[in-house]
């Protein structure tokens, strides 16, 4: 019998699809889709790039490893991963938990901070992995939404104070919920009132957005307006 010749391009994408689904995609990128990826990624870079720099301070790192982990991991899920969709950025919750386990350990040294924090990061990561391969997703069906719901509530709070310092234009250096909200009572005659002005002209016109022009990319909007206020405020 005869056999059908085989491609060794077509074996070629099928291993690179295989071990790489992002790279496999990107080899059929057609030009028609760059105008609208371009305005997605400045739209989704406008917001994931702040929110990376304050989830790493929240920390304790420098705003530098918040643009790392805002970067590199996109390129490496666009390479290696599965979805067409999936925005891969720091998130709020993982965050929170990351703190509260190195922190403590690290007890102010910067250097044991990023050290166990690389530990933390690949240990995670083996576990992800693990958990894929024998699927373990359906663990995430016992937590009740009530313990999810307040959990992230407390991540909102506490993100919300460790970042209002800046809104006011001075520094906070309290832990806690509670130390922080009498800390920002007492600074509150400290106000930097150009600081102020931007920060809240900038939430204005989201929630504005959000009200009347709820297709618009207003974050992206803000964000811009925001820098030309900060650029006004460091000329004056």
């Amino acid at each position: 019998m005869l056999q059908a010749a085989t491609n060794p391009w077509t074996d070629r994408k099928a291993l690179i699809g295989r071990f790489a689904p992002g790279l496999s995609q990107l080899l059929q990128y057609r030009c028609a889709w760059l105008r609208d990826d371009l305005a997605a990624g400045i739209s989704v870079a406008a917001v994931a790039v702040p929110t990376a720099i304050a989830y790493a301070q929240l920390i304790g790192f420098d705003p530098i490893v918040g643009l790392y982990t805002a970067i590199l991991p996109l390129v490496a899920y666009a390479l290696f991963g599965t979805s067409r969709q999936l925005i891969v950025n720091p998130d709020a919750a993982t965050c929170a938990v990351f703190a509260a386990s190195v922190l403590p350990l690290a007890a102010g040294d910067h250097q044991a901070l990023r050290s166990l924090s690389v530990a933390l990061a690949v240990l995670t990561g083996l576990m992800c992995i693990a958990a894929g391969l024998f699927k373990l997703g359906f663990v995430a069906d016992f937590l009740g939404k009530p313990i999810l719901v307040g959990y992230l509530n407390g991540v909102a709070i506490t993100i919300f104070l460790g970042q209002i310092g800046k809104v006011f234009g001075f520094s906070m250096h309290s832990r806690g919920i509670i130390p922080h909200v009498i800390e920002l009572v007492g600074k509150l005659p400290l106000t930097h009132l150009p600081t102020f002005g931007v920060g809240l002209a900038t939430l204005a016109l989201i929630l504005a957005g959000k009200h009347w022009w709820p297709r618009a990319p207003v974050p992206l909007m803000a964000m811009l307006l925001g820098s030309i206020g900060l650029t006004w405020k460091l000329a004056v």
